[in-house]
């Protein structure tokens, strides 16, 4: 079940710049309860968010509409994602908030997913990439490593094969 909860005006931008929609799915670990994810996401402090978040029961909130820009891998560092855009100054890239969509998950780094959390995710990125016109590779959902080096996200046992042996069969498009 989804259930939109929002997050702080400040934790996101409203839009995408010109130009710019989803073009790949960004797979990410919460590090905390679905509560604590609510939460910081809500905090203006924070200067965070996502499009949605997996609970381990596979429950899904959202905190971003997708046409909006979330603010949840902007910080590159040593990336190995060949998909950033490159910008206009040499060696750096266009935010890829920008033309991304965030998922994060409920749990921790070394957590195993639970049987619903994997399966609803998988069923959410479908959908999305579905949306979107997003082609469902490795190349176009990816873990939030592929970014940010030093982060572990999405974890250190899930893999993105995992969730797209998963993804149902799209239903045609009417």
């Amino acid at each position: 079940m989804k259930t939109f909860i929002g997050c702080a005006a400040v934790n996101f931008r409203r839009g995408r710049p010109s130009g710019f929609q989803p073009e790949a799915i960004v797979i990410h670990i919460g590090e905390g309860s679905l509560r604590s994810i609510d939460m910081q996401f809500n905090d203006p402090n924070a200067r965070v968010s996502a499009h949605y978040c997996v609970s381990k029961a596979g429950d899904i909130h959202q905190y971003v509409d997708e046409k909006d820009t979330a603010f949840h891998a902007g910080n590159i560092d040593q990336p190995a994602w060949k998909g950033l855009k490159p910008g206009k100054a040499p060696g750096s890239f266009i935010n890829p908030n920008f033309y991304t969509i965030g998922i994060e998950h409920e749990g921790f780094a070394d957590d195993k997913w639970p049987d619903a959390q994997l399966s609803t995710s998988a069923a959410l990125v479908g959908e999305i990439a579905q949306r979107w016109k997003i082609p469902l590779d490795e190349d176009h959902v990816i873990r939030h490593h592929q970014i940010r080096f030093l982060k572990s996200c999405p974890g250190n046992v899930i893999t993105i094969a995992d969730i797209l042996a998963r993804v149902p069969p799209a239903a045609p498009v009417v």
